[in-house]
């Protein structure tokens, strides 16, 4: 229940941005209540901004009614600097605007803006932004500017700081300052001219004060994210660029970015990699200073834990496994404009470090699988080194910097500061070329005596990192709540006094992001604590990193991946505890639609995983608690009469296309929807791309003696089922008829498996929980495929690639070989079938098990053979996940939201496009002006 505060401000916001972007409902606020640090804070509301103008009318009203507010990107923040328990002020779906400028010398991005997706954009004029944090592919523009996130390769020349260009800025009372405009420069000094005398007075201060001058000199010879950029009155003199460069590494504490212009920075085509290893770390330390004076573009260090979270991986270099336990691998990458340049800086990076002996010889490579292993491996290691905590404790990572000479000493440090406190899980890794190493270890919040066994542990490590070692408490991750409390003692009693006035010009009544950076709790690193109790399996691994985020197509609508787990491990928590039984009943019932109905269990957060956790088979398997016997016994009617079903729904397609026919798209939509919402959603909802049952049932061909080589063509119940749509050509053939075709056209005599209208793959089982029910399926669509290929004599084509991935899934050692559309076009068509008429233009979409497959390359492959220009749909899930789009049109709408803008801006002319699923394609043309239909129907086409 919200406070009369929060209320009134939720109502009186309501007046001036949509009401559905103010969240109270409390699976909602709990769902937004954590980031990648190890806190939890739910928040009063959350609020969804769309634009700037929304920004600002919510941070004046806050500013108002004096409400402390916190401004969110991706929310991958390791630190806690992302979450509160007052409002939350969301910018990620509605701000990805940009433009570049210089030929890609500068660019300009809105906060919303994932950090790779900004890298793809900059590729076509060979630059890339400077920051490259490990979770770039997660985090977006907003967070990495906001915590001058940095990386492997970028160091401290690359990062956000200093390849600045321009910044727009929303402050506490909603006046902006837009840096790259005179006007609002002019504007802002008759606004706010305190904050530039203020400014400037501590510029002079500073330069005055020798000591202090020289201090925040040496503590930047390092990383150091710890507090406010002091740096920026030493660099600069103009108060806007101070202005500018303090917004960097503020962790959204002192303004709101609403856009930033960085200045691009080279992105070399020739590039490799190589891992050095070591007999310890010491020693791996010990090769450092040399590559520093090489011609080496990251060097990353990975102690002998970091090896072990990744040995098992498929791709991982067998020596691994072999390796001592106090081995130490250096990860080091040359980048380059030609390849005869690389050459030449392998080779002197080879002789830098020849003083240190490693154990045994190391080479480059620029292979793409063995360089996407290394750096995938690097990238994805806090998930990885979290996932083998014991189950129920918390992950927790600490960033500190080091002197480079001392970087030896201060690794054996914390090894044995790690040991005094039995961490033995503890892993240290990072950017060795800096300095800079990430501390991963599990922690169990559960018990006080360990909650003080962390609180030694902490004590200790400021006074080995700043004392011992003169270093960084954080150097790259922000300080967030888990080192204000230590700010200070890093920074001395002057600087920090400064960093106070800093928080008090730009937030004079401290409402914006209060806690975070600085905070006179010494105590704060101990509270809020994250509780991650045993929930399933599956997800128990999960640290809540958010690197799932960007690959799901219910984020935005209802709830992402990891919200999928955090809601999950509440409502665990709750039941285990039994605080509050009416939060627990609430969260229980809203978990049904949010958590259940709205996943289209595609399984493409398993991919950006690098703990491969599959949260859509998390919820198959509540889906499958939930079972009752009657719900098995219904199933086993349709297990047994699936040519019943197939026949019934044949006749209802028909039956529907009959009214559409006679009443009109327009008409049958409007009908359809008001009987939808009279039988409280139970109806499926009717799109205008519903197809017609198809024409003529399946018949088993009859088996010829000819020479004529034999395929065996498996059609999904799906496509014996549903014909052509309203919007295909009348001449066209339903599709199994097309395959026919097109086979027979390629010389193939076709084989249907016996029964096959009673076969199917078991995925419309699976996908609802029905487990054993779609193994029982798909295990008899094993052996008719096994017998109608004679074991295997024969090759096998499935029409949709779900169906293929479901069955290659459940049997990945059958004696048989089976296609997915894709490869059989690629593999046995093309060869036989020469394209005699190629199109001008083609659309295509990868629909998700293409991309689980690792097919979207094949399936680019075919079209560009095809057609001479080829847009591919840059998407994730068009979210119709096999029936949902029917049953749940609202999660279809949210996933082709950007579809048709999408299509519109490209430079093709056709109105069709092409994909291998067929709910899929409903989906899409439904969404859009384009008929999309199976990559067959373009095969048929240009071959005929």
């Amino acid at each position: 229940m919200l406070s009369e505060r929060y209320a009134t401000f939720a109502r009186e916001l309501a007046a001036y941005i949509n009401p559905l972007q103010i969240m109270t409902n409390p699976i909602q606020t709990i769902a937004y209540g954590t980031d990648a640090s190890f806190y939890r804070l739910t928040p009063q509301l959350v609020v969804e901004v769309h634009n700037e103008a929304e920004a600002i009318r919510t941070i004046t009203l806050a500013h108002q009614q004096q409400l402390p507010l916190t401004f969110r990107a991706g929310g991958t923040s390791l630190s806690g600097q992302a979450i509160t328990d007052s409002i939350l002020v969301v910018a990620t779906h509605h701000w990805k605007n940009y433009s570049i400028s210089a030929d890609g010398l500068q660019a300009t991005f809105q906060p919303g803006i994932i950090g790779g997706r900004a890298n793809i954009l900059l590729a076509p004029y060979g630059r890339k932004i400077g920051p490259d944090p490990g979770s770039i592919n997660a985090a977006m523009i907003g967070g990495i500017a906001a915590n001058n996130a940095s990386g492997m390769c970028c160091g401290t020349a690359q990062n956000s700081y200093n390849t600045l260009a321009d910044i727009r800025l929303v402050f506490y009372d909603g006046v902006v300052l837009d840096t790259a405009d005179p006007q609002s420069r002019e504007e802002f000094a008759e606004k706010h001219p305190e904050i530039l005398r203020e400014l400037t007075t501590i510029h002079s201060e500073i330069q005055e004060n020798k000591t202090l001058y020289e201090r925040i000199q040496r503590k930047y010879k390092i990383k150091n994210t710890t507090g406010y950029s002091l740096n920026a009155f030493l660099d600069y003199r103009d108060p806007f660029d101070i202005i500018k460069h303090l917004m960097i590494g503020s962790e959204g504490t002192l303004a709101f970015i609403s856009t930033i212009t960085y200045n691009t920075v080279v992105n070399y085509p020739n590039k490799s990699c190589t891992l050095m290893a070591f007999d310890s770390i010491g020693t791996a330390c010990q090769a450092v200073p040399y590559l520093k004076k090489s011609p080496v573009a990251a060097v990353e260090l990975l102690d002998r834990n970091s090896i072990r979270s990744i040995e098992q991986e498929p791709q991982a270099p067998a020596y691994f496994k072999t390796l001592p336990d106090s081995a130490c691998l250096l990860l080091v990458e040359v980048q380059a404009t030609t390849q005869e340049e690389l050459a030449h800086k392998q080779q002197q990076v080879q002789e830098a470090v020849s003083p240190i002996p490693t154990l045994g010889d190391f080479r480059f490579t620029s292979d793409p699988k063995a360089y996407a292993f290394n750096w995938k491996a690097r990238n994805g290691l806090l998930p990885t080194t979290g996932a083998l905590r014991e189950t129920g404790t918390t992950c927790i990572i600490e960033d500190v910097a080091f002197p480079l000479d001392r970087l030896a000493e201060a690794s054996l440090a914390l090894q044995q500061l790690f040991a005094k406190y039995h961490y033995d899980d503890a892993v240290l890794f990072g950017h060795a070329l800096e300095g800079n190493l990430h501390l991963v270890f599990s922690q169990d919040f559960s018990q006080a005596a360990s909650i003080q066994r962390y609180a030694d542990l902490m004590d200790e490590l400021v006074e080995l990192v700043v004392h011992q070692f003169d270093g960084s408490l954080k150097a790259e991750h922000g300080t967030g709540r888990n080192m204000a409390p230590f700010v200070e003692r890093e920074w001395g009693e002057q600087a920090y006094a400064l960093m106070l006035r800093i928080k008090q010009i730009f937030d004079p009544h401290y409402i914006i992001n209060p806690g975070v950076i600085i905070n006179s709790n010494p105590h704060i690193h101990l509270e809020n604590l994250k509780a991650t109790p045993a929930t399933h399996p599956i997800v128990d691994k999960c640290i809540e990193c958010g690197f799932c985020e960007s690959h799901c197509v219910s984020e935005g609508l209802t709830l992402s991946p990891r919200q999928r787990i955090v809601i999950g491990r509440e409502i665990k928590r709750l039941e285990q505890t039994n605080e509050n039984p009416l939060l627990l009943a609430q969260l229980k019932k809203e978990a049904q639609y949010y958590l259940d109905d709205t996943c289209a269990t595609d399984g493409l957060c398993a991919i950006s995983c690098p703990v491969k956790i599959d949260t859509g088979v998390y919820v198959k398997a509540i889906r499958e608690e939930k079972l009752t016997a009657k719900n098995h016994q219904d199933a086993l009617y349709f297990v047994e009469h699936l040519d019943r079903v197939t026949q019934m729904g044949r006749y209802s397609l028909k039956f529907v296309r009959l009214f559409q026919n006679m009443l009109g798209n327009r008409s049958m939509l409007r009908i359809a929807t008001k009987m939808r919402k009279i039988s409280n959603n139970r109806l499926p909802q009717w799109n205008t791309a519903m197809p017609t049952g198809t024409a003529t049932a399946l018949k088993q061909p009859t088996p010829t003696t000819t020479a004529k080589p034999k395929v065996v063509y498996f059609p999904s119940c799906i496509n014996r089922t549903m014909g052509k749509s309203k919007d295909y050509d009348k001449s066209e053939l339903d599709l199994k008829d097309l395959i026919v075709v097109l086979l027979e056209r390629a010389g193939y005599e076709v084989i249907y498996p016996t029964d096959v209208q009673n076969l199917c793959c078991g995925m419309p089982f699976s996908s609802k929980g029905f487990q054993e029910e779609g193994l029982q399926k798909s295990t008899a669509l094993e052996t008719a495929l096994l017998t109608a290929s004679e074991q295997g004599k024969y090759p096998i084509l499935f029409d949709m690639s779900p169906c293929f991935y479901t069955f290659q899934s459940h049997h990945t050692t059958s004696d048989f070989t089976c296609y997915d559309p894709i490869e059989f076009v690629l593999d046995v068509v093309f060869p036989l079938l020469p394209i005699t008429k190629p199109r001008e233009e083609a659309t295509i979409f990868p629909v998700c098990s293409v991309k689980k497959l690792g097919l979207e390359g094949k399936l680019l492959d075919i079209a560009k053979r095809c057609a001479k220009k080829v847009y591919a749909i840059d998407s994730n899930c068009c979210g119709f996940a096999g029936d949902r789009g029917f049953t749940f049109p609202e999660l279809n709408q949210h996933g082709t939201r950007n579809l048709q803008q999408q299509l519109s801006s490209n430079s093709l002319n056709c109105s069709d496009g092409f994909s291998t699923s067929r709910t899929c394609e409903i989906g899409l043309t439904a969404s859009s002006n384009h008929s999309f239909k199976s990559i067959f129907y373009l095969i048929e086409e240009v071959t005929r």
